[in-house]
């Protein structure tokens, strides 16, 4: 079931959230009942997590918004509840290995269909709509697909090739947040995973790596010279005609100032998603109704400041902040350290033109990623802990990886 749901994520099929919500739901209930496969080892992460929903839908209540259509308090409530995902994957023996294998399959399936697609249309190719969304969860599952695993199946071996099957989508989506950065990650794992082969073995990888190259050389050169040719070129001459995109930056700049004059209005508790963008606009002056219809203003800095003011976007980086610590500790392998670092990179640079925390699929796929990466911590932590135990013994082998010990629950 966990290998199902990461494999529906990377191409935007409604299960992998309902996945995602059932293991939270497990999550809930064992760490509510304080069982012990789900001691809450990241602890700082769901306090900060759920002082930030408390603060965020206090706030709503506060202010009296309109509770029926509030799609905030939709967001703010799939963060919380999905943070203790991990606990119920807990119960997986490999979380990770299931994870990452499913997101392997999903990204090919994500590449096959857009490169498909793309075929067929002349725009911006978009999987389940969102052309943005669909290119930032499949960065996030070609990112998790190229974790290395123990003992990898032949048909879904460790290689940088996911990384470059994530390229192809995200090329095809045209999403610059994107694409300015996972052709990154990926040269980075083709160097680390070249440096590792014989000389024959280098020699076949730079043939294929010549042949993919040529491949998809057209389509490339003309997604990058529709996104961002004409950008590099009005910044160097000054014409605006040569940027067939400027009115989305335009756009874009309007609602950045805008929001910027509101945010000094009421920096501490902000100003609520429900009045921010009329408060934007107004701020906008003359460019303001170039604003009409958005509902955010595609910074999540911007929108978090807006929304919960200082204390919600200081509540919600620190429970960033903590998990990805605990993270980094935990990793046994330079692999999930380096799949941290892109997850952090990509989601920066998204969050600069976009705000994943604003909808469903992009929380689901940052928040199954986390749970993934803190259910595997946990079991590894839990496994020591049996191992060290003076009550362990081991009448059967791999209680959660296949390695561990059995640990009975006084030892725990």
């Amino acid at each position: 079931m966990l290998s199902v749901g990461a494999l529906t994520m990377p191409v935007r099929i409604g299960l992998g959230p309902l996945v995602l919500f059932l293991f939270s739901c497990i999550g809930i209930y064992l760490a509510s009942a304080r069982h012990n496969t789900a001691r809450l080892f990241a602890r700082s992460f769901y306090v900060y997590v759920v002082a930030y929903a408390i603060w965020s839908l206090g706030l709503i209540l506060y202010r009296g918004e309109p509770i029926l259509d509030n799609r905030q308090i939709g967001y703010v409530a799939l963060l919380a509840v999905f943070a203790f995902a991990a606990p119920g994957m807990v119960l997986v023996r490999d979380p990770l290995r299931a994870y990452v294998l499913g997101s392997r399959i999903g990204v090919v399936l994500a590449a096959v269909a857009a490169a498909g697609m793309s075929l067929f249309v002349n725009e911006r190719v978009g999987i389940g709509g969102n052309a943005a969304v669909f290119a930032f969860v499949s960065a996030v599952g070609a990112i998790s697909a190229a974790i290395p695993l123990r003992n990898a199946p032949r048909w879904l071996p460790n290689g940088p090739q996911w990384l470059v099957l994530g390229i192809v989508a995200a090329m095809a989506s045209g999403t610059r947040a994107v694409i300015v950065v996972l052709p990154l990650f990926a040269l980075a794992e083709i160097v680390i995973h070249l440096r590792r082969c014989s000389v024959r073995q280098q020699i076949y990888a730079i043939a294929g790596a010549v042949v993919a190259v040529i491949a998809v050389a057209g389509p490339a050169t003309n997604v990058l010279s529709d996104r961002f040719t004409g950008m590099i070129e009005y910044y160097d001459t000054g014409d605006s005609t040569k940027w067939e995109d400027k009115f989305s930056a335009d756009i874009r700049l309007a609602m950045w100032r805008g929001a910027a004059t509101v945010i000094s209005q009421a920096p501490i508790v902000g100003v609520g998603a429900s009045a921010k963008m009329d408060m934007v606009r107004e701020a906008a002056g003359p460019q303001g109704h170039m604003l009409d219809g958005f509902r955010h203003v595609h910074n999540t800095l911007l929108d978090e400041l807006l929304n919960d003011g200082v204390v919600g976007l200081a509540l919600l980086l620190a429970a960033f902040f903590s998990i990805f610590a605990y993270l980094w500790r935990a990793a046994a392998e330079a692999g999930m350290r380096r799949a941290l670092i892109y997850f952090v990179i990509v989601g920066i640079s998204y969050g600069m033109l976009h705000n994943p925390l604003l909808h469903e699929m992009t929380i689901s796929s940052i928040m199954f990623f986390i749970a993934a990466l803190n259910a595997t911590a946990t079991s590894r932590l839990l496994a020591r802990r049996c191992a060290l135990a003076p009550g362990a013994v081991t009448p059967r082998a791999g209680l959660w990886s296949g390695t561990a010990p059995f640990c009975p629950s006084s030892a725990l």
